[in-house]
């Protein structure tokens, strides 16, 4: 595995996060424990739209960065992983999220964290 390949992956599980979110964000939302409204429809459907494009930004970057910045931005993205667990953490121990999607999402999270640091490192 390299930096390209955790790229491609996580552009992949973003991708399924953001369909998810756009085309069926009242059951992606159910699953995480959230009670539905109108408002929380419309505001899931923008977030997917918002993370198919990071997917979309994911995919591209070991096509567009070279090898140096390929491992700056795969520092970058790890820091972003840490910081969605951190905010899903905190919105696990508060009762605001819970269920499939939250702890799923948390372990992805973490791996894909891990994998960017780690390999990051190995390009630089």
């Amino acid at each position: 595995m390299n930096l390209n390949l955790v790229f491609r992956i996580s552009a992949i599980i973003s991708a399924i996060n953001g369909v998810g979110l756009l085309f069926m964000t009242g059951t992606f939302f159910e699953m995480a424990g959230f009670t539905l409204s109108p408002s929380l429809i419309t505001c899931g459907q923008f977030l997917g739209v918002t993370v198919l494009f990071l997917a979309l930004v994911q995919w591209r970057i070991p096509d567009f960065a070279g090898e140096a910045a390929a491992s700056s931005l795969g520092n970058l993205w790890g820091i972003g992983n840490i910081m969605w667990l951190v905010i899903l953490g905190y919105h696990m121990m508060t009762g605001q999220a819970a269920g499939a999607t939250a702890y799923i999402n948390a372990v992805l999270f973490v791996i894909f964290a891990i994998l960017f640091f780690m390999y990051s490192r190995k390009s630089e």
